[in-house]
């Protein structure tokens, strides 16, 4: 766990350390009431402030997707800098080796997670600090739609990534706050405003585009959950790992080669539940109208995702349930059906990358472009970067059940669409497949 962080020069360290630490409060933010602050000017582009070593979470990993559901009203309590610390590192925080919290997808990373206290900061995960952008409270500006004490906008660099690629690393960064801000007791939910997302107001530089933004306070519900897995299905039950939320993030890791060449049904049923599937939990809060979460949010709550399966033995769609909300708590039934026998591996690998036909799982979400439309049409090419969101949620997901189960994964973009939908038998015009995640041990 990264339990200190450490300015490269310790001088400078030393330096900030004193100099700043009689401006930082015990709660979120920094204390601005303070008409001598303002005399003397201490705000400026080059102040930065160090976080407090993020709080250590050891909610079972497979609890806090089994918890994950957005929060829309919070209290006035403020956020205390170490809630803020344990989110901001869960979310895009560098662990000890150097890496990222979530995977690089397209070998880079994009995202840029701004703070919004009662100034502008932005997140320095390699200070795991915050850096002055700009003065000003926007927490409550037009196009914020839920008022909370903290408001994290989650931007791309568009140097680094398109929309769409940098929309599927948001959509990471969003399920790791989803995660670390459930395990403590704080509630966030995704908002993705368009023509315009909240956070553009605030003023980006010209190669930064605003994705959402994601109120993060204490809700004023407390959750409740009740374990009820009734469960009508083909697959082996969810279970819990031994490993903690903490400890998964430390610890994912891509690869691309694997061993063996199968994988076992436990691991699948985990790995694909993981995507797209139903919580066993009951939501009783009665915070919102839908009893089983999904494992990842959706815009809209349209879910108009596919999830395919591809082994050696051939290719098979998970259905995760009986509709695509559940709005009273009805059984799971979920299966796979099979769609296509033989290994079509090496076809998904000449559609995407080599490495993929070595692995022993590929699962590729595909978005119905026909169930994004409903009462608000969220079909346009434009807007695709919406569903790359959700997709590389999914992604993300998978890669962090891959982990607790001891297994290894990757996310690949996709060449050739037309090939992929082919191999599923899908229609091009009405299916986007959006990744490959192979895993394996």
């Amino acid at each position: 766990m990264r339990r200190n962080y450490f300015i490269k020069e310790t001088t400078v360290l030393i330096f900030v350390a004193l100099f700043f630490s009689s401006t930082i409060s015990s709660v979120v933010g920094i204390d601005y009431s303070s008409e001598d602050m303002k005399e003397k000017d201490l705000i400026s582009v080059d102040q930065e402030y160090l976080l407090p070593s993020p709080q250590f979470i050891d909610m079972i990993f497979e609890e806090s997707i089994m918890r994950r559901m957005s929060m829309r009203n919070f209290t006035g309590d403020p956020v205390t800098d170490e809630e803020l610390s344990t989110v901001l590192w869960a979310a895009y925080g560098q662990r000890d080796d150097g890496k990222f919290t979530v995977a690089e997808i397209n070998g880079s990373h994009s995202v840029v997670i701004y703070v919004l206290l009662e100034n502008v900061y932005k997140y320095n995960p390699e200070n795991h600090s915050l850096v002055f952008y700009k003065e000003g409270d926007y927490r409550d500006i037009d196009g914020m739609q839920y008022h909370a004490p903290v408001q994290l906008g989650l931007c791309w660099n568009t140097d680094m990534a398109d929309a769409n690629l940098g929309s599927a690393e948001c959509g990471a960064v969003g399920q790791n706050i989803y995660f670390a801000a459930n395990s403590i007791d704080l509630g966030t939910v995704i908002t993705a405003q368009t023509p315009v997302p909240a956070i553009e107001p605030v003023g980006l530089p010209p190669n930064e585009e605003g994705m959402g933004i994601m109120p993060l306070g204490h809700p004023v519900i407390d959750y409740n959950f009740v374990n009820r897995p009734i469960y009508l299905s083909l697959l082996p039950r969810i279970k819990f790992s031994e490993m903690d939320l903490t400890t998964t993030l430390e610890e994912r890791e891509e690869v691309t080669s694997w061993e063996g060449n199968s994988i076992s049904r436990k691991d699948l049923s985990h790995l694909i539940w993981a995507s797209y599937g139903y919580s066993y939990y009951i939501d009783k809060s009665k915070s919102n109208v839908v009893k089983r979460h999904h494992t990842l949010p959706s815009a809209h709550g349209y879910y108009p995702f596919r999830i395919y399966a591809v082994t050696k033995a051939g290719i098979s769609r998970y259905i995760y349930g009986l509709f695509k909300i559940d709005f009273f708590g009805l059984p799971i039934v979920s299966f796979l059906l099979r769609i296509d026998g033989g290994d079509r591996r090496p076809a998904i690998a000449e559609a995407s990358e080599s490495f993929v036909s070595n692995a022993p799982l590929c699962i590729i979400p595909v978005l119905d472009i026909e169930k994004t439309i409903d009462w608000d049409d969220l079909s346009d090419e434009s807007l695709r970067w919406i569903w790359y969101y959700e997709a590389g949620a999914a992604a993300h997901n998978i890669l962090l059940q891959a982990t607790s189960r001891g297994l290894s994964g990757n996310i690949v973009t996709i060449n050739d669409k037309e090939a992929i939908c082919t191999l599923l038998k899908l229609d091009n015009e009405k299916f986007d497949p959006m990744f490959i995640i192979p895993v394996g041990k």
